[in-house]
């Protein structure tokens, strides 16, 4: 009887002052928005600030990707508070002279995409220290000149980090220290995928191959060409 008497008193005590409990809650968390608001904002100012600056570094880049006549702008609006604060980003950018300024993710192309793409994990990986940067078919869209251009990018980058690069471009594959042959094979109904470290004279036929598709005696000169220049830009830019 007693343990009932003391249950149900602690029952009645909870409903009694259940209303005072939910008072007690709500200031809880009206100090704590004001908290969490305050923060939202200094880092909203923090995030316009920096979003200049680094709309101003990506510019610099894409000079350097054959992307001269580009402008990039982040933009920044208001939103409700979220787990990510009080603003909504997005990638504004023009890459001809007389084009407005519109989302990234909807008119630029996949080789500008690529090269916007590197342009940011190049910054950040230099502020950042990052020891290693990995780009999955960064080359999307792009051929020719710019192909090279971003080889020799892609090798400034392997100076302060370690690149790790997953390419189908003979002018990418050239610039890389060491190559690896990815193929997949199927054995006994399961697909299986190898990897097979290159030496100097296998990267010569797999480069010769993707330029030409076939490892013809021409396809091989070019090969060579590639790698004898990736080495000579490699030797003219050494730190």
């Amino acid at each position: 009887v007693l343990q009932t008497y003391d249950k149900l008193s602690d029952e009645l005590n909870t409903i009694e002052f259940s209303s005072k409990n939910v008072d007690e809650l709500q200031e809880k968390i009206d100090k704590i928005l004001i908290k969490l608001n305050k923060l939202a904002n200094d880092i909203s100012a923090k995030r316009k600030d920096y979003a200049q600056v680094l709309s101003s570094l990506i510019v610099d880049e894409l000079e350097k990707l054959e992307l001269a006549k580009s402008r990039f702008e982040i933009r920044i609006t208001p939103k409700e508070l979220s787990s990510d604060g009080i603003d909504e980003v997005e990638f504004y950018i023009s890459t001809n002279v007389s084009q407005d300024l519109s989302p990234l993710a909807k008119t630029a192309s996949g080789g500008e995409i690529s090269r916007v793409m590197l342009a940011i994990k190049t910054i950040f990986a230099k502020s950042d220290e990052i020891d290693t940067v990995i780009f999955d078919e960064i080359d999307t869209g792009v051929s020719g000149m710019m192909a090279l251009v971003l080889g020799e990018k892609l090798c400034m980058v392997s100076k302060f980090a370690q690149v790790i690069c997953v390419t189908h471009l003979a002018q990418v594959a050239s610039f890389g220290k060491t190559q690896f042959l990815i193929e997949k094979s199927e054995s006994q109904g399961k697909t299986i995928t190898s990897v097979k470290e290159l030496d100097r004279t296998e990267r010569v036929k797999e480069i010769a191959r993707l330029v030409s598709g076939v490892v013809s005696e021409k396809a091989l000169q070019s090969a060579e060409e590639l790698l004898k220049n990736a080495e000579d830009f490699e030797i003219a830019n050494s730190i």
